[in-house]
C-alpha cells in the first residue's frame, strides 16, 4: 500500500505531501529567477528601441548626405568645365607674341558660343589691370580686375583660381559673376592671365532640379559665405549671407550635419560639404518634421514596449505560481522562441532598409555621374559646331587653328563617350579609344586618298580619367603632326600606333615611315610638341622623342593615374583654401 502511494504521490504518515511541497518550493525558485531576468530583458528592449530611432536618424544624415554629395559634385564639374575650355583658349597662338588684335576677335566669337560667360579679358600679371576686355574696345582703358589677391596668388602658383564678386555698377561685372583666373604660361613663365566672368544662372538651375523634391532644400555657399544659389525663393536670398548658425557650423569643418533654424523661421535638418576645388559649400537641409515623426513613433514604441514586457512579466508570475513545473517551462521556451523570432524579423528588416539605402544612394550617384559624362560630351560637341561653323568662311591657313581646336576638342569628347558608356566609370579602355581615334584623324587629312595606312596594335588597357584626357591630346597632336608633315604631296608611307602595359606603366608608341624628323624642320612643329612635352609632364609620364632622320616617339605613363602631380595639385589647393 505505502509503495503504491508513493507512486501515486500520496501522503505520508503526518498527512503531509513532501513530493508537492519540494514542487512548488522549486516553481517560485524558478518564477523569481525569471522575475528577476525581465529586468534586463525590459533594460534591452529599451536600449533596442533607441538603437533603433539612431539608425532611423544615421539612415537621414546619410540620405541628406548622399545628396548633398551628388550636389558638390555636379557644381564641382561643371566648374572644372569651365576652367578646361579657359585652359584651352590660353594655349591659342595669338597669345604667342601676343597679337592683341586677332585674340581679340577669336574672343568675341567665344563669348558669342560659350553663353555662360560675360566677359573674356587678357589681364597684365603685374599691374592688374586688363589689357584686352570683350565688353571694351581694344586699347580702352579698363579700371583693375577685382580680387586682386587671387590673382596674384594664380601667377605665383600658375593654378587656376576663382572669386565669387557681387554685382559691381559702373565696373566690369554689372550681375553676380563668379570671376574664374587662369595663368598664360609661355617659356616657364606666366606671361598673362585669362579672366572670364561665369554667370551663377548655371549654378543656379543645377539647384532648380533639386526642387523636384519638395522636401529637401539645396543651397550653394561661397567661399565668402554668401548664398550663391538657392533652390527655394533664389530671388529672395541669393547675396545675403547665410544664416549665423549655419556658418558657425561650417567654420573649420569641411563636412557634417546639425539641427538648424532656417531665415524662415522654422528648423531644417542639414548637412554639408565644402568643396576642395572652389571653396564653395554645397548645403542640403530637410524639414524637421520628418525627423520629429521619427521621434515620436520611436517613443510610443519604447512607451509600447515597456508595456508589454511589464505585462507578459505580470502574466508569467501567474502563471508560475498557479502551473505546474513541465508548463511553466514549455511556456518560457515557447515565449522565448516568439520573442527571438520577433528579434530575428526586426533586425532583417533593418538590415534590408540599410542595405537598400545604400543601393539606392550608389544607384543615384552612378545616374549622376554618367549625366555629367553625357552633358560634358554634349557640350564639347557643340563646341566642335560652333568652331566649324566659325571656320567656314576662312581660307585654308586661317582654317587651320580651328581645324587644331575640333580635333583636340573632339579628343576630349571621345574619352567622355567611352565614359558614359563604360561599365567603369573612372576609366576607359585605351585600345576602343585609340581604334576611334585613329579613324578619325586618317578621314580628316584624306589619309586613304594620300595612300598613307594606318596600323593600330594595342592591348586591352584600361587608363583612368586624370590620364585618358591629356593622353588623348597628345596621341592627337602627335597623329596629326605625322599625317601634316611626314608624307609630302605624292610620298605614300604607314603610320603605326602600339600600345601596351609593362607592369604598372603603360606604353604608347606612334610612329611613321615618312621623311622623318630633322633640325631644320623642328621649327614649324615646335608648338605641337610643346604641347605634347606639357601634357606628358601633367600625367607624370615621360616622353622618349626621336633622333633627327627618325620619327618615333615613345611615352610611358602611370596606368594607376599621375599620383605624384595629384598630391601636388592637393597640396596647393588645401594651402589656397587655408589662405
Amino acid at each position: 500500500m505505502s509503495d503504491e502511494r508513493r507512486a501515486r504521490g500520496g501522503t505520508d504518515l503526518m498527512g503531509r505531501e513532501p513530493s508537492n511541497r519540494a514542487g512548488l518550493r522549486t516553481v517560485y525558485y524558478v518564477a523569481a529567477a525569471v522575475l528577476a531576468l525581465m529586468v534586463p530583458v525590459i533594460l534591452f528592449a529599451g536600449f533596442w528601441v533607441r538603437k533603433e530611432f539612431e539608425s532611423s536618424r544615421r539612415s537621414l544624415e546619410h540620405y541628406l548626405e548622399a545628396r548633398v554629395g551628388a550636389v558638390l559634385e555636379q557644381v564641382d564639374a561643371e566648374v572644372e568645365r569651365q576652367i578646361t575650355v579657359l585652359r584651352a583658349i590660353a594655349a591659342l597662338p595669338s597669345l604667342d607674341e601676343p597679337n592683341l588684335l586677332a585674340f581679340h576677335s577669336q574672343a568675341t566669337r567665344l563669348i558669342s558660343a560659350v553663353p555662360q560667360w560675360t566677359m573674356l579679358a587678357v589681364v597684365d600679371p603685374a599691374s592688374g589691370r586688363p589689357i584686352l576686355s570683350t565688353s571694351k574696345p581694344v586699347g580702352a582703358e579698363m579700371p583693375p580686375v577685382p580680387a586682386q589677391d587671387v590673382l596674384q596668388r594664380v601667377v605665383a602658383t600658375r593654378r587656376p583660381g576663382l572669386r565669387t564678386l557681387a554685382p559691381e555698377p559702373g565696373g566690369l561685372f554689372q550681375d553676380h559673376t563668379v570671376l574664374l583666373l587662369v595663368p598664360v604660361v609661355r617659356d616657364e613663365a606666366v606671361r598673362q592671365v585669362l579672366a572670364a566672368g561665369m554667370r551663377t544662372d548655371i549654378i543656379q538651375r543645377m539647384l532648380d532640379q533639386q526642387g523636384e523634391e519638395p522636401r529637401l532644400l539645396a543651397l550653394v555657399v561661397d567661399e565668402q559665405g554668401h548664398v550663391l544659389a538657392r533652390s527655394r525663393s533664389p530671388d529672395q536670398y541669393v547675396g545675403r549671407p547665410v544664416h549665423q548658425e549655419l556658418r558657425r557650423a561650417m567654420t573649420g569643418q569641411g563636412q557634417g550635419a546639425f539641427i538648424a533654424p532656417t531665415q524662415e523661421g522654422g528648423e531644417v535638418f542639414t548637412a554639408f560639404r565644402r568643396s576642395s576645388l572652389t571653396g564653395w559649400t554645397s548645403v542640403v537641409a530637410t524639414d524637421r518634421a520628418e525627423f520629429d515623426r521619427i521621434s515620436r513613433r520611436s517613443t510610443w514604441a519604447m512607451i509600447a514596449t515597456g508595456v508589454l514586457s511589464f505585462t507578459l512579466a505580470a502574466v508569467l508570475a501567474v502563471f508560475l505560481i498557479y502551473n505546474v513545473m513541465e508548463r511553466r517551462l514549455a511556456a518560457e521556451r515557447l515565449a522565448a522562441s516568439r520573442a527571438l523570432s520577433e528579434l530575428d524579423a526586426r533586425l532583417l528588416a533593418t538590415t534590408q532598409e540599410a542595405l537598400a539605402a545604400q543601393r539606392r544612394a550608389s544607384s543615384e550617384r552612378e545616374v549622376l555621374l554618367r549625366e555629367i559624362y553625357h552633358r560634358v560630351k554634349n557640350n564639347l560637341q557643340i563646341v566642335q559646331s560652333l568652331l566649324r561653323l566659325g571656320s567656314r568662311d576662312l581660307n585654308p591657313e586661317q582654317r587651320e587653328p580651328f581645324e587644331s581646336a575640333i580635333r583636340r576638342i573632339g579628343a576630349m569628347s571621345r574619352v567622355h563617350t567611352l565614359l558614359y558608356n563604360s561599365p567603369e566609370l573612372s576609366s576607359i579602355e585605351l585600345r576602343e579609344y585609340l581604334e576611334g581615334l585613329v579613324k578619325e584623324v586618317a578621314e580628316a587629312f584624306g589619309a586613304e586618298e594620300r595612300g598613307i595606312r594606318t596600323v593600330l596594335t594595342a592591348e586591352p588597357i584600361r587608363v583612368p580619367l586624370d590620364t585618358a584626357v591629356p593622353l588623348a591630346f597628345v596621341a592627337v597632336e602627335l597623329l596629326t603632326n605625322a599625317f601634316k608633315h611626314a608624307f609630302p604631296p605624292g610620298r605614300s608611307g604607314t603610320i603605326t600606333v602600339k600600345a601596351e602595359s609593362e607592369g604598372d606603366r603603360g606604353i604608347l608608341v606612334i610612329s611613321d615611315d615618312g621623311v622623318g624628323l630633322a633640325s631644320a624642320t623642328q621649327a614649324r612643329r615646335a608648338l605641337g610638341l610643346t604641347i605634347v612635352s606639357k601634357l606628358v609632364q601633367q600625367i607624370d609620364a615621360t616622353l622618349e622623342q626621336p633622333k633627327d632622320g627618325r620619327s618615333t616617339f615613345r611615352i610611358e605613363f602611370p596606368l594607376g593615374g599621375p599620383t605624384a602631380a595629384s598630391a601636388r595639385r592637393d597640396d596647393r589647393a588645401s594651402d589656397r583654401l587655408a589662405s
